[in-house]
Protein backbone atom coordinates (compact mmCIF):
# COMPACT_ATOMS: atom_id res chain seq x y z
CA UNK A 1 0.00 0.00 0.00
CA UNK A 2 1.25 3.57 -0.83
CA UNK A 3 2.19 5.85 1.70
CA UNK A 4 -0.40 9.18 1.80
CA UNK A 5 1.49 12.15 0.55
CA UNK A 6 2.13 14.75 3.30
CA UNK A 7 -0.47 17.95 3.25
CA UNK A 8 0.41 21.38 4.14
CA UNK A 9 -2.01 24.40 4.63
CA UNK A 10 -0.63 27.04 2.41
CA UNK A 11 -2.51 30.65 3.34
CA UNK A 12 -2.21 33.33 1.01
CA UNK A 13 -1.87 31.04 -1.81
CA UNK A 14 -3.60 32.49 -4.48
CA UNK A 15 -0.72 35.44 -4.11
CA UNK A 16 2.41 35.11 -6.64
CA UNK A 17 4.52 33.97 -3.51
CA UNK A 18 1.85 31.71 -1.93
CA UNK A 19 1.21 29.91 -5.31
CA UNK A 20 5.01 29.73 -5.55
CA UNK A 21 5.51 27.94 -2.02
CA UNK A 22 2.72 25.34 -2.69
CA UNK A 23 3.76 25.03 -6.26
CA UNK A 24 7.79 24.05 -5.23
CA UNK A 25 5.44 21.97 -2.16
CA UNK A 26 4.01 19.91 -4.84
CA UNK A 27 6.87 19.15 -6.49
CA UNK A 28 8.90 17.73 -3.57
CA UNK A 29 5.98 15.02 -3.01
CA UNK A 30 3.29 17.27 -0.86
CA UNK A 31 -0.11 18.11 -0.99
CA UNK A 32 -1.94 21.27 -0.73
CA UNK A 33 -4.23 22.89 1.12
CA UNK A 34 -4.99 26.32 0.21
CA UNK A 35 -6.41 29.31 1.61
CA UNK A 36 -6.73 33.13 0.51
CA UNK A 37 -9.18 36.19 0.33
CA UNK A 38 -9.10 35.67 -3.12
CA UNK A 39 -11.89 33.64 -4.33
CA UNK A 40 -11.19 33.46 -8.16
CA UNK A 41 -7.61 33.56 -8.47
CA UNK A 42 -7.08 30.94 -5.96
CA UNK A 43 -9.83 28.24 -7.74
CA UNK A 44 -7.29 29.75 -10.66
CA UNK A 45 -4.23 28.31 -8.98
CA UNK A 46 -5.99 25.12 -7.61
CA UNK A 47 -7.19 24.04 -10.91
CA UNK A 48 -3.45 24.66 -11.91
CA UNK A 49 -2.34 22.41 -9.26
CA UNK A 50 -4.81 20.22 -10.13
CA UNK A 51 -7.16 18.00 -7.31
CA UNK A 52 -4.85 15.24 -6.39
CA UNK A 53 -2.15 18.34 -5.74
CA UNK A 54 -4.35 20.66 -4.17
CA UNK A 55 -7.60 18.43 -3.26
CA UNK A 56 -8.76 21.24 -0.30
CA UNK A 57 -9.02 25.03 -1.37
CA UNK A 58 -11.15 28.03 0.36
CA UNK A 59 -11.75 31.20 0.37
CA UNK A 60 -11.39 33.11 3.56
CA UNK A 61 -10.09 35.95 5.89
CA UNK A 62 -7.50 34.38 7.70
CA UNK A 63 -7.66 36.64 10.88
CA UNK A 64 -11.20 35.51 11.19
CA UNK A 65 -10.59 33.10 14.19
CA UNK A 66 -13.62 30.80 13.96
CA UNK A 67 -13.13 30.69 9.99
CA UNK A 68 -9.47 29.25 9.96
CA UNK A 69 -10.13 27.22 12.95
CA UNK A 70 -13.25 25.23 10.99
CA UNK A 71 -10.70 25.01 7.59
CA UNK A 72 -8.01 23.50 9.34
CA UNK A 73 -10.41 21.06 11.14
CA UNK A 74 -12.36 19.77 8.34
CA UNK A 75 -8.60 19.64 6.60
CA UNK A 76 -7.14 17.93 8.75
CA UNK A 77 -9.71 15.48 9.96
CA UNK A 78 -10.15 14.57 6.44
CA UNK A 79 -6.79 13.70 5.44
CA UNK A 80 -6.10 12.13 9.41
CA UNK A 81 -3.98 14.86 9.82
CA UNK A 82 -1.66 17.97 8.65
CA UNK A 83 1.84 17.37 8.32
CA UNK A 84 2.66 21.26 7.57
CA UNK A 85 1.78 24.93 7.52
CA UNK A 86 2.76 27.69 5.44
CA UNK A 87 1.71 31.20 5.93
CA UNK A 88 2.16 33.73 3.07
CA UNK A 89 -1.08 36.10 3.34
CA UNK A 90 -0.85 39.55 3.70
CA UNK A 91 0.35 42.72 1.13
CA UNK A 92 -1.73 45.54 -0.47
CA UNK A 93 -3.26 48.04 2.11
CA UNK A 94 -1.88 46.19 4.86
CA UNK A 95 1.68 47.57 4.19
CA UNK A 96 0.32 50.49 6.01
CA UNK A 97 0.58 54.57 3.77
CA UNK A 98 3.56 55.69 2.67
CA UNK A 99 3.55 58.23 5.37
CA UNK A 100 5.53 59.61 8.09
CA UNK A 101 5.04 57.85 11.54
CA UNK A 102 3.48 59.93 13.08
CA UNK A 103 1.33 61.04 9.89
CA UNK A 104 0.08 57.08 10.52
CA UNK A 105 -3.48 56.30 13.15
CA UNK A 106 -4.35 53.39 14.86
CA UNK A 107 -6.53 52.11 11.51
CA UNK A 108 -3.19 51.84 9.84
CA UNK A 109 -1.32 49.70 12.69
CA UNK A 110 -4.56 47.39 13.44
CA UNK A 111 -4.61 46.58 9.63
CA UNK A 112 -0.87 45.68 9.20
CA UNK A 113 -0.86 44.01 12.60
CA UNK A 114 -3.80 42.12 11.87
CA UNK A 115 -2.89 41.05 8.35
CA UNK A 116 0.95 40.30 9.25
CA UNK A 117 1.16 38.71 12.52
CA UNK A 118 -2.24 38.06 13.91
CA UNK A 119 -3.34 35.96 11.18
CA UNK A 120 0.07 33.79 11.34
CA UNK A 121 -0.71 33.30 15.34
CA UNK A 122 -4.39 32.39 14.12
CA UNK A 123 -3.11 30.01 12.08
CA UNK A 124 -0.39 28.58 13.86
CA UNK A 125 -3.27 28.26 17.09
CA UNK A 126 -5.70 25.84 15.06
CA UNK A 127 -2.55 24.05 13.48
CA UNK A 128 -0.18 23.28 16.07
CA UNK A 129 -2.26 20.36 17.50
CA UNK A 130 -2.48 18.43 14.23
CA UNK A 131 1.42 19.55 13.46
CA UNK A 132 2.18 17.94 16.88
CA UNK A 133 -0.19 14.76 16.44
CA UNK A 134 1.66 14.42 13.59
CA UNK A 135 5.36 14.08 15.04
CA UNK A 136 7.48 15.54 12.50
CA UNK A 137 4.93 18.88 12.02
CA UNK A 138 6.63 22.05 10.32
CA UNK A 139 5.70 25.36 10.29
CA UNK A 140 7.24 28.60 7.68
CA UNK A 141 6.27 31.88 8.20
CA UNK A 142 6.92 34.30 5.45
CA UNK A 143 8.61 37.48 7.25
CA UNK A 144 10.40 40.41 5.67
CA UNK A 145 13.68 42.13 5.76
CA UNK A 146 12.02 45.16 7.43
CA UNK A 147 11.55 42.40 10.52
CA UNK A 148 15.53 42.59 10.68
CA UNK A 149 17.25 45.16 12.64
CA UNK A 150 14.63 47.39 11.08
CA UNK A 151 15.05 46.72 7.81
CA UNK A 152 17.65 47.65 5.30
CA UNK A 153 19.63 51.43 5.41
CA UNK A 154 17.23 53.95 6.16
CA UNK A 155 17.26 55.07 2.58
CA UNK A 156 15.70 52.03 2.03
CA UNK A 157 13.02 51.62 3.93
CA UNK A 158 11.17 54.82 4.61
CA UNK A 159 8.12 54.78 6.22
CA UNK A 160 8.48 51.30 7.86
CA UNK A 161 7.64 51.49 11.41
CA UNK A 162 4.45 49.43 11.50
CA UNK A 163 5.42 46.77 9.11
CA UNK A 164 9.02 46.39 10.71
CA UNK A 165 6.77 45.97 14.00
CA UNK A 166 4.80 43.38 12.85
CA UNK A 167 7.83 41.05 10.82
CA UNK A 168 9.66 41.73 13.69
CA UNK A 169 7.11 40.21 16.15
CA UNK A 170 6.51 37.59 13.58
CA UNK A 171 10.48 36.24 13.67
CA UNK A 172 10.31 36.23 17.54
CA UNK A 173 6.70 34.58 17.63
CA UNK A 174 8.13 31.64 15.27
CA UNK A 175 11.40 31.72 17.81
CA UNK A 176 9.03 30.98 20.21
CA UNK A 177 7.07 28.47 18.94
CA UNK A 178 10.40 26.51 17.62
CA UNK A 179 11.42 26.81 20.93
CA UNK A 180 9.02 25.40 22.84
CA UNK A 181 7.15 22.94 20.62
CA UNK A 182 10.71 21.16 19.37
CA UNK A 183 10.64 18.46 22.20
CA UNK A 184 7.26 17.92 20.65
CA UNK A 185 8.28 17.04 17.14
CA UNK A 186 7.32 20.38 15.11
CA UNK A 187 9.91 22.46 13.87
CA UNK A 188 9.23 26.67 12.45
CA UNK A 189 11.44 28.57 10.46
CA UNK A 190 10.85 31.81 8.58
CA UNK A 191 11.96 33.02 5.31
CA UNK A 192 12.53 37.03 4.97
CA UNK A 193 12.58 37.98 1.16
CA UNK A 194 14.33 41.29 -0.11
CA UNK A 195 12.20 43.19 -2.78
CA UNK A 196 10.56 40.27 -4.77
CA UNK A 197 7.94 40.28 -7.08
CA UNK A 198 4.58 39.75 -5.82
CA UNK A 199 0.92 40.21 -7.18
CA UNK A 200 1.08 43.59 -7.61
CA UNK A 201 4.71 44.26 -8.96
CA UNK A 202 6.30 41.32 -11.39
CA UNK A 203 10.47 41.64 -11.33
CA UNK A 204 10.37 44.07 -14.82
CA UNK A 205 7.97 47.04 -12.77
CA UNK A 206 10.74 46.78 -9.63
CA UNK A 207 13.71 46.76 -12.36
CA UNK A 208 12.03 50.08 -13.78
CA UNK A 209 11.51 51.27 -10.41
CA UNK A 210 14.47 50.74 -9.22
CA UNK A 211 15.95 52.85 -12.49
CA UNK A 212 13.65 55.55 -11.62
CA UNK A 213 14.86 55.72 -7.63
CA UNK A 214 18.39 55.18 -8.67
CA UNK A 215 18.27 58.43 -10.30
CA UNK A 216 16.76 60.25 -7.42
CA UNK A 217 18.86 58.72 -4.67
CA UNK A 218 21.37 57.16 -5.84
CA UNK A 219 21.87 53.97 -3.70
CA UNK A 220 18.05 53.54 -2.54
CA UNK A 221 16.65 50.71 -5.04
CA UNK A 222 17.31 48.15 -3.11
CA UNK A 223 19.01 46.22 -5.60
CA UNK A 224 20.69 42.96 -5.05
CA UNK A 225 24.61 42.35 -5.43
CA UNK A 226 23.12 39.53 -8.21
CA UNK A 227 22.18 42.31 -10.06
CA UNK A 228 18.12 41.29 -9.94
CA UNK A 229 15.16 41.53 -7.87
CA UNK A 230 13.70 38.16 -6.41
CA UNK A 231 11.22 35.84 -7.84
CA UNK A 232 8.04 34.22 -6.50
CA UNK A 233 9.93 30.87 -7.19
CA UNK A 234 12.63 32.08 -5.01
CA UNK A 235 11.35 32.48 -2.09
CA UNK A 236 8.80 28.89 -2.96
CA UNK A 237 11.90 26.87 -3.33
CA UNK A 238 13.57 28.08 0.17
CA UNK A 239 10.29 27.82 1.61
CA UNK A 240 10.00 23.60 0.27
CA UNK A 241 13.60 23.50 1.36
CA UNK A 242 12.97 24.73 5.13
CA UNK A 243 10.16 22.42 4.99
CA UNK A 244 11.44 19.33 3.77
CA UNK A 245 13.55 16.78 5.57
CA UNK A 246 16.42 18.42 3.82
CA UNK A 247 16.23 20.69 6.87
CA UNK A 248 15.53 18.49 9.76
CA UNK A 249 18.09 20.03 11.81
CA UNK A 250 17.09 23.61 11.27
CA UNK A 251 14.40 25.58 13.34
CA UNK A 252 13.73 28.51 14.58
CA UNK A 253 15.72 30.45 11.86
CA UNK A 254 14.99 33.63 9.86
CA UNK A 255 16.74 32.83 6.75
CA UNK A 256 17.40 36.15 4.65
CA UNK A 257 16.03 35.69 0.86
CA UNK A 258 16.88 38.94 -0.09
CA UNK A 259 20.22 38.43 -2.95
CA UNK A 260 22.47 39.85 -0.49
CA UNK A 261 21.06 43.21 -0.06
CA UNK A 262 21.56 43.23 3.82
CA UNK A 263 25.23 42.70 3.21
CA UNK A 264 25.78 46.09 2.21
Amino acid sequence: MTAQRPLALVTGGAGAIGSAIAAALVRDGWRVALADREAKALEAVAQKLGAINAPYHEALDVCDEESVRSFVSRVADDNRGLQGLATAAGGGPAFGPRALFWETGLDDWRLNVETHLVSVMVTCHAALPHLIKAGDGVILNLASGAGLRGGPPMSRQKYGEIYSLAKAGLIAFTQSIALEFAPRGVRANCIAPGRAENGRRPVADLTRMAVDEERREPGSSRMSPLGRFGRADDMGEAAAFLMSTRAGYITGSCVDVSGGVRLH
